[in-house]
């Protein structure tokens, strides 16, 4: 006879599998991180197999592990909207504001993750620049907004800090004694600022293309006939951090600030929070001792897998 899987079990699996340490499994569902290591060590002798395998670079999902993970999460699922449709409660709903720049480069990850965590969270997107987003949460249209830091009351605190880069595609080479091409924003862009300032008077410069959206100044890069600034999130197949090959200035940081009306909190909106800190800046490291309390995250799961795990927006 099948074994009944235990949900409390089932849901500390689907945690781990998700990215969190045991530590943070077991801070997430109220129990010791002893348990949590008990928990599943007991699911794998349910369901026959090593759920989890340690590496050089961690604590990953076996195959066994990526297979049995689907089950898993539509358990969990099926039991958190059982409970939500009897109890009448009704769903938490974020209006959250982001950045075109953001959007177009670590949104989808940072909701794909948050989805896991919150299914039944009812989340509305804002794209924007970070002043309209600041505005439209200062109209209490927006209740949270990740966007560049801004001297402003609604400003409640720094969630990551980047280094700018010079972006171009691969190989780029810059003629001797030709001005520097660059593909920008139009003014007002604090990357705009930050090029321009860091070239000054020294290196000469054109602006060889413009755009009112990250994908057109991408595109324009990816032709190899000018370069870009911004953060390492845009170094995506093709593209280079050509900085140092290239001599060119040193460029500062860039600071991402979150935005909302001080005393509006739940657990869902920090969640959110946590998730796009450690996608912008680098996630903390713990270390630990044994396969099932080592502190690592797994890495990110296969294409199949990751299918599973992302439900449409």
């Amino acid at each position: 006879m099948p074994a009944n899987l235990d949900l409390a079990t089932l849901r500390s699996f689907t945690l781990i599998a998700q990215g969190r340490t045991f530590a943070e499994a077991a801070d997430a569902v109220g129990r010791s991180q002893s348990a949590i290591s008990l928990q599943i060590q007991r699911l794998e002798a349910d369901v026959g197999a090593p759920l989890f395998r340690r590496s050089r670079q961690g604590v990953e999902l076996t195959i066994a592990g990526e297979r049995f993970l689907g089950f898993a999460q539509r358990l969990v699922q099926m039991n958190d909207d059982a409970v939500l449709n009897m109890s009448g409660q009704t769903p938490c709903k974020i209006s959250f504001g982001v950045t075109p720049d953001f959007a177009e480069t670590v949104l989808p990850d940072v909701l794909q993750r948050f989805r896991q965590e919150h299914p039944t969270v009812e989340l509305t997107l804002r794209i924007d620049g970070s002043k309209g987003l600041v505005e439209a949460v200062a109209r209490r249209e927006v209740n949270l907004a990740v966007a560049l830091h801004l001297d402003d009351a609604l400003n409640q605190g720094v969630i990551a800090e980047a280094p700018m880069l010079w972006i171009g595609r691969q190989g780029f080479e810059r003629r001797d004694g030709a001005s520097l091409p660059l593909a920008l924003f139009e003014a007002p862009c604090a990357f705009r600022t930050a090029a321009l300032g860091a070239l000054g008077a020294d290196v000469p410069f054109r602006i060889a293309a413009t755009s009112s959206s990250l994908g057109g100044i991408v595109a324009a890069v990816r032709t190899g006939l000018c370069l870009t600034v911004r953060t390492q999130h845009l170094l995506m197949a093709g593209l280079a951090n050509l900085g140092d090959s290239l001599d060119l200035p040193a460029l500062p940081n860039v600071t991402f600030s979150y935005y909302a009306y001080p005393g509006e909190k739940s657990v869902e909106r920090d969640t959110l929070l946590e998730i796009c800190r450690r996608y912008l800046g680098a996630p903390a490291k713990t270390a630990g001792h044994d396969l099932y309390d080592d502190g690592q995250r797994p890495p990110a799961l296969g294409e199949a897998a990751t299918r599973i795990l992302s439900p449409a927006l």
